[in-house]
């Protein structure tokens, strides 16, 4: 009998982990806060209503029979559902006696919170790491006041400024004490880590030519980083978050988000790739525009590219001119482009 329970006591134990890590993972993919509606002639008007350092922040989400608007309102109502369930399976994981630590620690993805924390506890923060990609969007989307829209890949991609100035480390057996396993690319040498359907990848600025991709093993800091071009102006750029449930993390500026996606989106070569990008781009871009202080800091950075990048940043937002609007809007705040 005593098995029976004990396996009883397991199996539901496996159930409210499973449970809270299902819908922490829909609290990361779907918008907080409440919807709110402003009627204008005939029309109304949905936006996102929430918090951000104790102020009330309207997100403006589009007209209400928008497909924007619907899936807006579809993913504040998983959103809520997820707190609900989130708050049951806390209730069920205390009752089984499970440890407070043990359930703080399942909030947002285990592997991503305890990859964050080795990070900051080896001071890589301080020695020109940068969160780059999806989750970095993810943090403007959860964080910075940038509009929300679900994005399908959430591996983590590291930029590192080189040559690296700190302590000797070895990431990549970090990243394999934490439970990852290294994968080599041997058509160009590049090297990523993957756990389950998550993968680290770790990046550098493209210097040279631009031929060589990567393979470059770094003694320093123990991995062979990707080369990608214009990744200096996100490294030389950085800003530190403090976020919930993730802790300290180092970003690049929103300006600086802004100017290399829309420097590297026009030369992808996959078209869904390149619509990403420039769907990113407009949403940074809108919330740039709602702030002056960043319009400034976008004219700051750009005045100090090479005249053929700003030329590559006029030429791009023309490529992607019929969802820019707001991009076009910075531009010319930021005197990159004439005001028409």
């Amino acid at each position: 009998m005593a098995l029976v329970i004990k396996g009883i006591l397991g199996e539901s134990r496996e159930y409210y982990r499973n449970l809270k890590r299902q819908n922490v993972g829909r609290l990361l993919i779907n918008p907080r806060g409440s919807l709110y509606r402003k009627k204008e002639g005939e029309s109304t008007f949905v936006y996102l209503r929430r918090l951000e350092n104790g102020a009330t922040r309207h997100i403006y989400i589009g007209r209400e029979d928008s497909p924007h608007a619907a899936v807006t309102t579809h993913g504040v109502a998983m959103h809520s559902k997820a707190v609900s369930a989130l708050r049951e399976a806390k209730a069920g994981m205390k009752e089984l006696g499970m440890s407070s630590q043990e359930i703080k620690t399942e909030d947002y993805f285990p592997v991503v919170q305890e990859l964050f924390q080795t990070m900051a506890d080896a001071g890589l923060w301080d020695e020109g790491m940068t969160l780059v990609g999806s989750w970095c969007f993810k943090v403007y989307q959860n964080y910075c006041g940038v509009e929300f829209f679900p994005e399908r890949t959430l591996d983590v991609d590291f930029a590192m400024r080189l040559p690296y100035r700190g302590k000797k480390v070895n990431l990549g057996d970090m990243l394999k004490s934490l439970g990852f396993e290294e994968v080599i690319n041997h058509a160009d040498g590049t090297v990523f880590y993957r756990s389950g359907e998550l993968s680290v990848e770790f990046l550098k600025d493209r210097v040279g030519d631009g031929r060589a991709r990567g393979g470059v093993y770094e003694a320093d800091i123990g991995i062979a980083p990707v080369a990608v071009p214009y990744m200096r102006v996100l490294l030389t750029n950085p800003m530190e978050i403090k976020a919930r449930d993730l802790g300290r993390v180092v970003v690049p500026s929103m300006a600086a988000f802004f100017l290399h996606k829309l420097l590297v989106a026009s030369e992808r070569r996959k078209e869904d790739k390149r619509v990403k990008d420039y769907r990113q781009v407009e949403a940074i871009a809108k919330a740039i525009l709602a702030d002056p202080a960043m319009v400034e800091d976008v004219q700051r950075i750009a005045g100090g590219l090479h005249k053929k990048w700003v030329k590559k940043l006029v030429t791009s937002a023309m490529k992607g001119e019929a969802i820019l609007d707001a991009t076009g809007a910075v531009l010319r705040r930021a005197g990159i482009v004439e005001t028409a």
